[in-house]
């Protein structure tokens, strides 16, 4: 067995911020301000915290793999590299050490080597081939998940993680070679960093200013358009769209359609969000930021986010109806799963598993048969569009807000 000792830090919300807070836990790295450890909030704030748009990958549907939709909901959720990661360990002060190879057998004895220097290690993967999501709905390696690996057995043939379940997660070591190869620009990619010996209070509101900065920058003029706030607004259109080649009209006919429901239902809410397209855990990085910075206008705009939060849930629920038992089916099964595996984590691996054969079901019997698409066309424009359509103009409104800011 290789393992950092004394490693017990698990659970959040978001996995990559999730995974910041326990290392930083570990490391015994405190907030200046509070004397305690820093908050996932605090974390995923100073990583550059919310983002905004639509993706969609149109050779997913077209090979018959699921919807391709995804809702983009945090910074820099484009990247394929380790800047997310990078840009919040230099803005604190402390250096992050990465190591990335094509070999599997390489990439195994690069994460030895930092467990046997007693680092905990964040890793790379495709989100599909963890088992312990409970083998997600899409089965391509279009998303990723970062998580913390702190021990190895070799003999047993199993790692164990730390993920945003509040226990310990466990897979075996050809699962995690599988799922690190996954998706070839992860580069079967590990993550370590040393810690500072402190974190001044200023260099705090300097991260916390330069995270801000670098959110709304994003949001308003980000370097790909439908991964910033334009991207709602190309989303919108094509919606209730049957004669653009991308509109969901023509794409996503009849079961297909229900997947790319799903799909916008679990990346707002389920997916490790914290709920609400990640704005609630915005809005609590904004009321912490609102104390350290002695600004009042953080608080203000902690309110507005979580406001956004609740407008981007009722969207989501709005998304999966409750009018349509399967779609009601649906989002109650991947609340469960969420659930779920944040409280429990492996230890509810059969009730998990059991949800996503309930998911893979209620999918098989929509590619089969769905409402007509009259009804949907019916709910679509007044339940999702156009509540869509204001969510963006308000998003907008308070993404020009933060970067006054921190100009």
């Amino acid at each position: 067995m290789i393992a950092v000792k004394g490693y017990a830090h698990f659970g959040g919300k978001h996995g990559a911020s999730a995974a910041i807070k326990n290392l930083l836990a570990f490391a015994g790295v405190d907030n200046p301000q509070t004397g305690k450890p820093f908050s996932e909030a605090l974390c995923f704030g100073i990583a550059g915290g919310i983002g905004a748009g639509y993706s969609f990958c149109p050779s997913v549907p077209r090979y018959g793999c699921g919807s391709g939709v995804w809702i983009v909901g945090r910074h820099k959720s484009y990247a394929t590299n380790a800047s997310w990661y990078q840009d919040f360990f230099d803005r604190i002060g402390a250096v992050s050490r990465i190591t990335e190879t094509s070999g599997k057998g390489k990439a195994f004895q690069n994460l030895l080597a930092e467990l046997k220097d007693g680092r905990p290690v964040v890793v790379w993967c495709s989100r599909a081939r963890l088992p312990f999501l409970g083998n997600p709905v899409e089965s391509v390696d279009l998303w990723g998940h970062t998580f913390v690996v702190y021990a190895v057995d070799e003999a047993k043939g199993v790692a164990y993680g730390a993920d945003r379940a509040a226990t310990k997660v466990t897979l075996t070591l050809d699962e995690l070679a599988e799922a690190r190869n996954g998706i070839c620009s992860y580069k079967n990619r590990t993550l370590t960093f040393h810690p500072p010996k402190a974190v001044s209070i200023e260099t705090l509101r300097s991260a916390v200013r330069a995270g801000v900065k670098a959110c709304a920058q994003e949001l308003l003029d980000g370097k790909i358009k439908t991964f910033s706030l334009p991207g709602l607004e190309i989303w919108s259109k094509m919606i209730c769209n049957a004669s653009n080649k991308d509109g969901w009209l023509k794409v996503f006919k009849g079961g297909l359609l229900y997947c790319a429901l799903r799909d916008v239902f679990d990346s707002i809410e389920t997916s490790g969000t914290g709920g609400g397209l990640y704005r609630n855990l915005f809005a609590d990085f904004l009321a912490e930021a609102a104390d350290l910075m002695g600004d009042k206008e953080f608080a203000s705009l902690a309110g507005v986010y979580r406001s956004l939060a609740t407008r981007w849930t009722e969207l989501a629920e709005a998304v999966l109806t409750s009018d349509e038992a399967r779609l009601d089916q649906t989002k109650n099964a991947l609340r469960k799963r969420c659930q779920l595996f944040e409280e429990k984590g492996e230890q509810a691996a059969h009730s998990i598993q059991s949800v996503g054969e309930q998911l893979r079901t209620l999918e098989a019997e929509a590619r089969k048969s769905f409402p007509p698409e009259e009804l949907l066309v019916q709910l679509l424009p007044t339940r999702v569009r156009d509540p869509l359509i204001a969510l963006h103009r308000d998003e907008t409104d308070a993404a020009r807000r933060l970067a006054r800011l921190v100009r």
